[in-house]
């Protein structure tokens, strides 16, 4: 599909990604910012070398290119930097809703990205897996948006609800967050998760794994 070069100036040359393991949705949490006032924003207030996400939605659809295959500024948890592509839908999903061409152009994104790094459906996911956050809001449908991925890669399956690669998704990122603090000591490896509050505990277990980490909070090894 056509990707849109808006013209972004970064502040110093972009390093290529090694590799790709996820494909991570996010907003912007604001209801109007576009990709040229969130590049600005990112790179004179954050500081950073320009726009963290690899690519941009707008509302009207389409696809605009942010740092494209390179290494990202868009989630530090898990040093997902490192290995995933940001993709960023214009909005806040919190109080708004994503329109139909952002799915639908959003879906054909992801689909190509995926056959060209030789991914899954599961290896999509929301931010809020990674890093403790709400993005990309509670109003966007991960299932809607993985129906019409898949719907992109095989027509063959449209209409039919992919409920259960969701939940798969989310019963994994909830087994590293428990991984990772049963490693410190904090809670048993076993440590079972009740549905209801899964996506919230992921959020929490991150946080602590993220301070951790960065030694903001000790614990005993």
């Amino acid at each position: 599909m056509q990707i849109e070069n808006v013209g972004l100036k970064f502040s110093k040359a972009l390093t290529p990604l090694k590799r790709v393991t996820k494909i991570i949705i996010h907003h912007p949490a604001h209801p109007t910012w576009g990709i040229k006032k969130i590049h600005n924003y990112h790179q004179k207030s954050n500081g950073w070398n320009g726009i963290g996400y690899s690519y941009f939605i707008p509302k009207h659809g389409g696809v605009q290119l942010g740092r494209g295959g390179n290494l990202g500024a868009h989630c530090k948890g898990m040093g997902m930097n490192n290995q995933s592509l940001g993709i960023c839908f214009q909005g806040d999903f919190d109080k708004q809703v994503p329109t139909e061409a952002q799915y639908r152009d959003g879906a054909k994104l992801v689909a190509q990205l995926l056959r060209q790094e030789g991914l899954q459906i599961n290896d999509v996911a929301p931010h809020r897996d990674f890093d403790a956050t709400a993005c990309p809001g509670k109003n966007f449908n991960m299932n809607k948006l993985k129906q019409y991925i898949l719907e992109e890669m095989n027509p063959n399956v449209k209409g039919v609800v992919q409920t259960m690669s969701e939940q798969v998704k989310v019963s994994i990122a909830t087994q590293n967050a428990i991984d990772h603090l049963a490693s410190y000591g904090i809670i048993q490896k076993d440590y079972k998760v009740t549905k209801d509050f899964e996506i919230t505990l992921i959020s929490m277990m991150n946080g602590l794994v993220n301070a951790i980490e960065n030694g903001k909070l000790k614990v005993k090894q």
